[in-house]
């Protein structure tokens, strides 16, 4: 038998009872039974033991671990990976490497990285003899000049073991060059939807991305200095991502901030800052301090790290996107010191929050969101019938055009004015909410699709109107009917239409689903409208920004069959 304890002894007896402890040796006096009483020798009395022959064998352990060997008895390496992320400035890093024997340690080889930009201060030189329990502090600096994307690594080699500790990062230049707001500042957000039409009309639609990529493209002035560092940032970073500070969600600072804050006073509510993302505080396009987010909370955002330096009131914070130009950048110089451009970023798809904030739909109809906002009709609103049908032409004869077992579908153009921030947040939120061509809203014509005939009383469920040949074309059609009913006092009916019929009178009925609650007269009704399920024509909308808080959408909703 074996025992986790070595013991300096022979084991002295037969039984496991023993546990690998020295017991004395037994007398007997019976031999025939050796080491063993009965029952019948013990009744007879007292019972006298001989010595006996044992077996003995020698016995090797082991010590027992402790939280000590967690600790100890290694050596440690701190930290095991850096991962500096977006670089826009120069950074520096600790890395300790502590003999956690209680005896010394021969370090025979180093190896610095390899990678340009990166450098390391080291505290010796090799071959080293580590004391015990001694520690080495090696400074890891990042320059910003360098590849755009590095991955690298120092390599130690102590009492022939080999340790590392890899680095890794992308190097971000500002792009301090903002609008001259001559010309809107155009944001888009392009989602992607896979949609399965059947013959009859009825769509199956997915979406691809799960959050929309970001454009940006607007218009610059530039003079002087500012021009010949908008051509060298061009020469020699093109190719590369720019941290672009997002220009409509500037909040210029209403106290100053000091060096060594962490926190910074700013209204988040409206603004596309997000936690691990970067802002900026600038104020001109050659001074300024990038920051990385680390909460974010009604009225300030808490970053990372101190500020480095102290900055007045009206110093502007923008939250920052990752962004790429396109290939081909034009400019127009208007003088020899005056410059002109329009310039289009990219925002990183995947390291960039896009800013569509999570709202809930206001009014809601058959389950599904009712748009009720009216649009702008600064100019004249478009309006496309689009048909499906086959043309059938051999280009000799007669032709033949085999119809669709669907209606029509009809494209309208929305224009809408957003005339502040909370109105410009909550339309992102309806994008968010439709997804691109993904999601379905009811949409109201906001046209006079109906004259009323004559009044409709409280409790009935239908109205007469003027003939306008709606039961003969349109009726039920797949295509979700609904009707409107605004009235001169504010109020909205909204009811689906269950069916229409014709009369000789001049006039039609409309029958809908539920009664009026009210009295519908000519008096005070003021516009009868249509409603239709619709979703949006192309997966992408623009937001035209004529100013920080003013903007412009124009986008086309398609009705859809169900």
């Amino acid at each position: 038998m074996s025992s986790p304890y070595p013991e300096l002894d022979m084991i002295t007896g037969f039984s496991a009872a023993t546990g690998g402890f020295q017991v004395p040796a037994p007398i007997l006096a019976y031999p025939e039974s050796l080491g063993v009483a009965t029952a019948v020798q013990l009744d007879s009395g007292n019972v006298s033991f001989v010595d006996m022959d044992v077996s003995s064998f020698a016995h090797v352990g082991i010590r027992e671990k402790s939280y000590v060997d967690d600790l100890y008895y290694r050596i440690h390496v701190t930290p095991g990976r850096i991962d500096l992320g977006n670089v826009l400035s120069v950074q520096t890093e600790e890395i300790r490497i502590w003999n956690a024997y209680f005896a010394t340690k021969d370090m025979t080889d180093y190896v610095e990285p390899l990678s340009e930009g990166v450098t390391v201060t080291e505290p010796v030189t090799t071959p080293y003899i580590m004391a015990p329990l001694g520690e080495l502090s090696y400074i890891v600096t990042v320059a910003q000049s360098g590849p755009p994307q590095f991955s690298t690594a120092v390599l130690w080699t102590i009492d022939g073991v080999d340790y590392s500790v890899d680095i890794t990062g992308r190097r971000v230049v500002v792009w301090p060059f903002g609008p001259n707001w001559r010309q809107p500042v155009n944001e888009s957000l392009e989602w992607k939807t896979d949609i399965i039409t059947a013959f009859s009309g009825v769509e199956q639609r997915r979406p691809i991305r799960s959050k929309p990529r970001r454009r940006f493209n607007y218009e610059i002035t530039l003079t002087a200095t500012e021009a010949q560092q908008f051509q060298n940032t061009l020469f020699g970073w093109q190719d590369r991502q720019y941290a672009l500070p997002v220009w409509v969600d500037q909040w210029p600072l209403v106290t100053p901030v000091s060096s060594g804050d962490t926190v910074i006073p700013v209204d988040t509510d409206t603004r596309g800052f997000w936690v691990t993302g970067l802002a900026v505080i600038m104020s001109d396009t050659q001074t300024f301090e990038v920051v990385e987010v680390e909460t974010i909370n009604a009225d300030n955002i808490v970053i990372t790290k101190p500020l480095e330096s102290s900055w007045a009131a009206r110093a502007k914070l923008y939250p920052l996107n990752l962004a790429t130009l396109p290939t081909n950048v034009t400019t127009q110089r208007l003088t020899s010191r005056v410059m002109q451009s329009n310039v289009e970023f990219l925002s990183d798809p995947v390291n960039t929050d896009p800013y569509v904030p999570v709202l809930s739909a206001i009014d809601t109809f058959n389950g599904e969101e009712i748009i009720y906002r009216k649009p702008n009709w600064v100019s004249p609103i478009q309006y496309v019938s689009e048909k499906e049908f086959d043309f059938l032409d051999f280009d000799i004869g007669g032709v033949q055009q085999i119809q669709r077992p669907t209606g029509a579908k009809q494209a309208r153009q929305i224009r809408w004015l957003l005339k502040d921030r909370q109105d410009i947040k909550g339309f992102r939120g309806l994008l968010g909410r439709l997804r691109g061509r993904n999601g379905v809203a009811y949409v109201p014509t906001w046209f006079d699709d109906f004259t009323l005939y004559e009044a409709a009383g409280s409790g009935t469920s239908a109205i007469r109107v003027k003939a306008n040949r709606y039961a003969d074309f349109v009726g039920t059609d797949d295509a979700p009917q609904a009707v409107l009913i605004r009235l001169k006092d504010g109020t909205k009916i909204l009811r689906n239409v269950i069916g229409s019929t014709a009369s000789f009178t001049g006039t039609e009925l409309i029958n809908m689903d539920a009664p009026l609650p009210e009295e519908v007269n000519l008096g005070n009704v003021m516009m009868i409208s249509l409603v239709h399920l619709c979703r949006l024509q192309q997966d992408g909308v623009t937001i035209n920004y004529q100013s920080d808080s003013v903007a412009i959408v124009e986008m086309n909703m398609i009705t859809v069959s169900v």
